[in-house]
């Protein structure tokens, strides 16, 4: 049985992109926003793990994991956060709110695979 992530980014084409790469590995679900997401994860689903972009509209990646991490149930799921800024304080803020990796753009996407296998277990 593959594992679940959620995979939450605003453009289409990235998130089309990373769903097909990794759907070899695991069962890919798509939320344009993190307000999407919190509204999926609030149907009852739980994913494995959640890949998150930073700048987007309507529940930004930081306002996401601080909505994870203040939720009994959704707290200990693993975010691995992806940003276009380099921005090492904000690498910094991120792990702070719990994101287990950070990943800047571009990114591997074999190194993005690796991180979210370790991390489902």
């Amino acid at each position: 049985m593959k594992r679940k992530i959620l995979i939450v980014e605003d453009h289409d084409s990235l998130r089309y992109l990373m769903g097909a790469f990794l759907s070899r590995q695991f069962e890919v679900v798509g939320a344009k926003n993190g307000l999407d997401a919190m509204s999926w994860l609030g149907k009852g689903q739980l994913p494995d793990v959640i890949v998150t972009d930073m700048s987007m509209p309507a529940l930004n990646g930081a306002e996401l994991l601080d909505n994870l991490r203040c939720s009994g149930l959704y707290a200990d799921i693993p975010v691995v956060v992806i940003s276009g800024r380099e921005d090492d304080e904000e690498e910094k803020r991120i792990k702070q709110l719990g994101a287990r990796a950070y990943l800047r753009k571009p990114f591997s996407p074999t190194e993005l695979q690796d991180r979210l296998l370790q991390l489902a277990g």
